[in-house]
C-alpha cells in the first residue's frame, strides 16, 4: 500500500514531448510514448551530435506507455532530437535555458504516471538528481520538490518537533501507515532548500488501524530544522508531511520522556543512538533515564513461593553482565530471560550458580537462595542503559517481570559491582573466561581512558638532565613518606642527579600531600614533582603516568612504603643493567620491619586450580640468609622497588594496565623484558626496608579477592606457556601422558 494518493489524469490532452525549466540551470525534457520503451532511448541535437544528460528516468503510465525524462545543463537554447531505437518513435523538441519556472510544468509531471513511477520520480529528485546537479541549496528546485509532494499527497498530515535532546539533535514524531515498510531516507524541504537528513528511526508496532507511531532522532536544532515538507521514502511508497516550526518553548527532553518512560523499546533505541553523537548527549540519557528510573521490581520472598531479584545488570559495549538470585522451593521458575526490542535471551542457558543467603520478605531473617551471574555478549553496543528489562519464566506459563535499580555507569563503581559480583571461592576459571573476565577486561579499559594526569606541582628547581628518575605512586597510605624523603635526603648521590616523581592516584588527598611535600621540601631542600591523578586508576596507570613525566636515563619505580638505608643504593643497583648478561631489569633484596626478607626475587608455582601465582624466594627467613645473598638471575622481581633503563621501559610498553587495581603488573613486565631478549637480575648487595601492602589494604575491592584472583588467571591466560617453560615445567603433550601413565600405574 503506497502513501501517495493516485491521482486521475486531467480532461486536456497533454504535448507528447515538452521541456520544462527544473532549477536555474538546469532543464528538464519530458516525453511520452504510447508504449513500454524496450531499447535505451537517445536524445540528440538537431545536428546529429549526442547529447550526454546528467541525469535520465524512465518511468510506467497507468495507460501502459512509457514517460521519459532527461535532465541536463543548457546554457544557450538547444533544438533536440529524441528517439527511441531506429524503428521506433521519434519527436523534437527546443530547449531554451530562458523559459521561466511554471509551477504547473512540475505538477504535471505526476499527470497519469502509476503509483510505482510516482515514488520513483520522487525519489530521484530527492537523491540521486538533487546531488547530480547540486541542487540541495537552489529554492527554486526546493519549491519544485514541495509542489510535486503535493501533488502525491494532498493535505496536511502533520509531523511534530517533538523536543531538543541536545544542542545538536532533535526529536521528531508522526504517524504512518505500517505497509510504508522499512524507511530508507528521509529528506526536509524548506524555501531554502532540500536537505537529507541524518537520522535514526523507531517504528513502534501497528494499532489496529495498521498505523504506527514514528520517532525520528535527527541531527540538527531549531534553526537547521526550519518548517517545511518531511519526505520519508519507504521500501514500498512514501510519507509526506507537514513539519512544523518549533515553538518557542519547546518540551525539554526529560519532560517529553517522562510520559514515555515505560517503553523500553524506545528506550533501548534512544541510549544506544543518542549515547554515540557526543558526550553531551551520553550525559543526557543518562540523566534521563536516572531523573525518569523506572520502580525496581523484584519478587519478594515468601514461604512456598519463587523469588528472585536482578541487582547487577552492567551495561557495556561488549555485552551485559547480570547477576542476581533466585529462590524455588518448589522447583516452578523455568528460567530468567534479558528482553530487548530485538531479541529475548535466556540467563539459564549461560549463568554459573553459586549458594547464598537473601533477607525474607517479612525482614525477620535471611534465607538460602541461590546466585547467579551472566554475560550476554553484544552484537553491537546497546549504549548505557540503566535499567536493562527481564523476565522469570514459570513452568506454569506465567511471567513475571524483574526490573534492577538504576545501575552505576562510572567504571570505577562499575568495577566495584563486578568485583563484589561472586564469592572468591566460586570464581573458577571458567566463570572467570566466560562471565567476569569479557566483562572486568572492558571495564578496566574505561577505567584507564578515563584517568590521566589532573595536574603537576613542582618544589623546589629539578636537576636539568637527571640520570634517575623515582617513581613513587601514592595511594591513600602517607604514613611513611616522611622516612622516605629523609633517607632520600641523606643520600648524596640522590641529590644531584635524581628527579623525585610522586603520583598520586588518590586525589582527594592532593592538597594534604602538597602541603606536605611542601614542608619536606623546605625542610630538606629536596626537588620533588607531584603529578595527581584525575581519579584511581589503579598502580600501572599512576606507575606509566610517572615514567611519561620522567627525564632520566634510569628510573626506578619504587613503592611508598619502601626505605632505602644506605648511600648510592640506586646508582648500584643502574649499575647491573645492560652488560653481557643482557639485564633487563634488577630488583633489591627487601626487608620486613623485624629485618626478616621479604624479597629475594620472584618465582612461579601454580595453585590448586593450575594458576601461577607469584612467590618470593626466601620469604620470612633471616635477612642473613646465605642463599639469599646471592647475586643472580632470577624469573622476576617485584615492583616495590624495580630498576631498568627508561628507554627498557618504553620498548616493552611500560606495565600492562589490564590488570585490576595492582597486582601481577611487576611479573608481567619483567615477562615482557624477558620476551624482548633480556633478563631480569636480583640484587642482594643492596637492602631496602619494605612494609609489604600498607597501601593495598586500604583499597576495599581489592581486599575482597576477586581482583586477585582475576589479575593471577588473566596472567596465566598471557603467559602459562612461557612461565612453565622458565619453571621447567614440561610440555603440555609430556604432562599429559604422565598424568594417563600415572592413572595406568593406579588402575
Amino acid at each position: 500500500m503506497l502513501e501517495i494518493v493516485p491521482l486521475s489524469p486531467r480532461n486536456d490532452q497533454v504535448e507528447s514531448v515538452r521541456s520544462i525549466k527544473l532549477a536555474s540551470d538546469v532543464s528538464l525534457v519530458v516525453w511520452d510514448i504510447p508504449g513500454p520503451c524496450s531499447v535505451p532511448p537517445r536524445c540528440a541535437r538537431q545536428d546529429g551530435e549526442i547529447i550526454a544528460p546528467l541525469a535520465s528516468l524512465r518511468l510506467g503510465r497507468v495507460d501502459g506507455g512509457t514517460r521519459i525524462l532527461w535532465a541536463l545543463r543548457a546554457r544557450t537554447p538547444l533544438q533536440l532530437l529524441v528517439s527511441a531505437g531506429t524503428l521506433g518513435p521519434s519527436d523534437s523538441v527546443e530547449v531554451d535555458p530562458a523559459d521561466p519556472f511554471i509551477g504547473s510544468d512540475i505538477a504535471a509531471l505526476v499527470e497519469e504516471l502509476d503509483g510505482r513511477a510516482r515514488v520513483s520520480l520522487l525519489t530521484a529528485f530527492l537523491t540521486s538528481w538533487c546531488g547530480a546537479f547540486r541542487l540541495s541549496r537552489s529554492s527554486a528546485f526546493a519549491e519544485a520538490v514541495q509542489l510535486l509532494a503535493q501533488e502525491l499527497q494532498p493535505g496536511n498530515a502533520p509531523a511534530t518537533l517533538a523536543c531538543l535532546p541536545t544542542r545538536d539533535t532533535a526529536l521528531i514524531e508522526f504517524a504512518t501507515s505500517a505497509d510504508l515498510g522499512a524507511i530508507s531516507s528521509a529528506h526536509l524541504v524548506t524555501a531554502q532548500g532540500v536537505r537529507r537528513l541524518s537520522c535514526e528511526i523507531y517504528a513502534r508496532k501497528p494499532d489496529r488501524s495498521g498505523r504506527r507511531g514514528m520517532t525520528l532522532l535527527v541531527d540538527g536544532n531549531a534553526t537547521t530544522l526550519a518548517a517545511g515538507t518531511l519526505v520519508l521514502i519507504g521500501e514500498n511508497g512514501t510519507a509526506i508531511r507537514a513539519l512544523g516550526k518549533i515553538g518557542a518553548r519547546p518540551a525539554s527532553f526529560l519532560r517529553w520522556w517522562g510520559t514515555r518512560r515505560n517503553d523500553g523499546a524506545l528506550t533501548e533505541f534512544l541510549v544506544r543512538t543518542l549515547s554515540v553523537k557526543s558526550e553531551e548527549a551520553r550525559l543526557a540519557v543518562i540523566d534521563m533515564q536516572a531523573r525518569a528510573a523506572l520502580p525496581p521490581k523484584a519478587i519478594e520472598l515468601a514461604a512456598f513461593q519463587p523469588g528472585a531479584e536482578v541487582d547487577l545488570a552492567l551495561s557495556l559495549d561488549g555485552g551485559l553482565l547480570v547477576g542476581g538470585w533466585f529462590r524455588d522451593p518448589q522447583d516452578l521458575i523455568a528460567g530468567i530471560d534479558h528482553v530487548t526490542a530485538e531479541v529475548t535471551r535466556s540467563l539459564d542457558t549461560v549463568w554459573h550458580l553459586f549458594p547464598g543467603r537473601v533477607g525474607t520478605a517479612e525482614g525477620s531473617g535471611r534465607d538460602d537462595a541461590t546466585g547467579f551471574i551472566a554475560y550476554l555478549p553484544h552484537d553491537k553496543p546497546a549504549g548505557p542503559i540503566l535499567q536493562p528489562r527481564f523476565r522469570m519464566r514459570l513452568k506454569s506459563g506465567a511471567e513475571v517481570n524483574l526490573i534492577p535499580k538504576p545501575q552505576p555507569i562510572d567504571a570505577a563503581t562499575m568495577r566495584a559491582g563486578a568485583l563484589r559480583s561472586v564469592p572468591l571461592q566460586h570464581a573458577t576459571g571458567a566463570l572467570l573466561s566466560e562471565t567476569l573476565g569479557p566483562a572486568l577486561a572492558e571495564i578496566q579499559r574505561r577505567v584507564v581512558k578515563s584517568v590521566g594526569i589532573a595536574r603537576v606541582e613542582h618544589f623546589g628547581q629539578e636537576p636539568a638532565e637527571p640520570v634517575f628518575s623515582i617513581v613513587i605512586p601514592l595511594y591513600r597510605v602517607l604514613d611513611y613518606l616522611r622516612f622516605q624523603i629523609a633517607a632520600f635526603a641523606t643520600d648524596p648521590g640522590l641529590r644531584d642527579q635524581t628527579e623525585i616523581i610522586f603520583v598520586l592516584d588518590s586525589p582527594e588527598q592532593a592538597d594534604d600531600v602538597s602541603h606536605m611535600l611542601g614542608g619536606l621540601h623546605r625542610l630538606y631542600k629536596m626537588p620533588m614533582t607531584l603529578a595527581v591523578m584525575s581519579a584511581n586508576g589503579g598502580y600501572a596507570r599512576a606507575n606509566n603516568a610517572g615514567v611519561g613525566l620522567a627525564r632520566g636515563l634510569v628510573v626506578n619505580l619504587l613503592n611508598s612504603d619502601v626505605i632505602p638505608t644506605d648511600p648510592n643504593w640506586l646508582s648500584r643497583l643502574a649499575d647491573k643493567l645492560g652488560g653481557s648478561a643482557r639485564i633487563g631489569a634488577v630488583g633489591p633484596k627487601l626487608l620486613f620491619e623485624d629485618g626478616s626478607l621479604q624479597h629475594a626475587g620472584l618465582y612461579f608455582q601454580r595453585d590448586a586450580r593450575g594458576t601461577w601465582l607469584n612467590h618470593h624466594f626466601f620469604k620470612g627467613m633471616p635477612g642473613g640468609h646465605r642463599a639469599a645473598n646471592t647475586p643472580r638471575q632470577v624469573p622476576a622481581v617485584t615492583g616495590a622497588c624495580l630498576v631498568m633503563l627508561r628507554e627498557t621501559f618504553t620498548d616493552v610498553g611500560g606495565f600492562s594496565e589490564d590488570y585490576v587495581i595492582g597486582d601481577y603488573e611487576d611479573s608481567d613486565i619483567c615477562l615482557k623484558i624477558r620476551a624482548a631478549g633480556m633478563n631480569v637480575a636480583y640484587e642482594p648487595g643492596v637492602a631496602l626496608y619494605h612494609l609489604e601492602r600498607r597501601s593495598m589494604r586500604r583499597n576495599g575491592d581489592y581486599m575482597r579477592g576477586i581482583a586477585s584472583r582475576y589479575n593471577s588467571w588473566l596472567h596465566t591466560q598471557r603467559w602459562d606457556p612461557v612461565i612453565g617453560k622458565l619453571m621447567g615445567e614440561p610440555p603440555v603433550a609430556e604432562r599429559a601422558e604422565e598424568t594417563i601413565g600415572d592413572r595406568r600405574s593406579a588402575a
